[in-house]
């Protein structure tokens, strides 16, 4: 199968929105487009850049316990872009935002042990406030024991206790609920427990190329994402050789509207390329141009962020929402 008609006008780096005039651009770096006609300054697009990952450090900020991490180190103004890939906005995009929850579990003696524990630490005077903590505590234990079900609980307890010494088992919740058909009150309650990462950004691309020049540029953009993605030796010789492995690119993503930020679409915090995959018989058929080319092939590509969402990436220090020229936010 031969290729149709050559396109015209067309170069293998087109400038898109001016990205050929950024200084901070490594003199090897490239700009890849696909599809190579049909994406211009005034359209809607991909924008994928690659750089070399730094490592925020273990230092701590100067006036807090502030740690550093990935957000502080910024990519987008003084690192060096390793290659630039103009891509189509792929169908079915999203975004989706999680905070870690989980069910949390406190019985009525822990949280008055440790309701005591907090009044002494926070005491000025130590011994008087633990006298007066335990004294609360163990009146109200006092008054709990002459209930039928607290001393049916004591004995329970014990019984479980007298079972696990001789047999090497014994539940005392099991034993408890068995005989007076009541368990502790657990206060089951959602907590927060920690931030957590977003789930991956995937995106599936058709490349069909119309050209022996937009074979060539789909060939350099799958041998792009592979190669960036990809950890180094590290050091090619002295003592250091074979020791280490250097971590795999890093990548901005950007919505890309007319040469700005898209004002709607979300943003990217900087990804990490956590799968790059392949699919060279993209209709289910094996077929090929003249020069081996498949004629239809689909590139998927899994980014993560490296970094969390918080708060302060949507509002800035006043309150007020950061500018709507960004979009809707992270």
């Amino acid at each position: 199968m031969a290729f149709p008609t050559q396109l015209s006008q067309v170069t293998q780096n087109a400038t898109i929105a001016g990205y050929k005039a950024v200084s901070n651009r490594a003199p090897s770096s490239k700009i890849f487009r696909y599809p190579l006609k049909n994406i211009d300054a005034s359209d809607d697009y991909l924008q994928i850049e690659s750089y070399e990952y730094l490592p925020p450090g273990l230092s701590l900020s100067p006036t807090s316990f502030a740690q550093n991490s990935s957000d502080d180190v910024e990519y987008g103004k003084n690192k060096i872009i390793r290659g630039t890939v103009i891509l189509p906005i792929p169908e079915g995009i999203q975004d989706t935002n999680s905070a870690g929850w989980g069910a949390g579990d406190m019985g009525p003696l822990q949280t008055a042990a440790m309701g005591a524990s907090s009044k002494i630490i926070g005491g000025e005077n130590i011994p008087a406030a633990a006298n007066t903590a335990f004294t609360n505590l163990f009146e109200k234990a006092k008054s709990a024991s002459v209930t039928g079900t607290t001393q049916r609980m004591i004995q329970a307890f014990f019984a479980s206790k007298a079972t696990q010494a001789l047999t090497g088992s014994g539940d005392f919740n099991q034993v408890l609920s068995r005989d007076t058909g009541a368990v502790f009150n657990s206060n089951t309650e959602l907590l927060f427990s920690g931030v957590s990462l977003r789930s991956g950004f995937s995106f599936s691309f058709d490349l069909v190329p119309r050209s022996k020049k937009e074979s060539d540029e789909i060939k350099d953009i799958i041998r792009f994402f592979k190669s960036e993605s990809a950890a180094q030796k590290g050091a090619a010789s002295g003592d250091a050789s074979g020791l280490f492995l250097k971590s795999p690119s890093v990548f901005r993503l950007r919505y890309m509207s007319g040469g700005r930020p898209h004002p709607f679409l979300n943003q990217f915090k900087i990804c990490a390329l956590n799968t790059m995959s392949v699919n060279y018989t993209g209709s289910g058929t094996y077929a090929t141009y003249s020069d081996a080319t498949p004629v239809h092939m689909v590139m998927t590509l899994t980014f993560q962020e490296l970094t969390p969402i918080y708060r302060e990436d949507y509002v800035e220090s006043n309150g007020d929402y950061k500018s709507t020229i960004k979009g809707t936010g992270f």
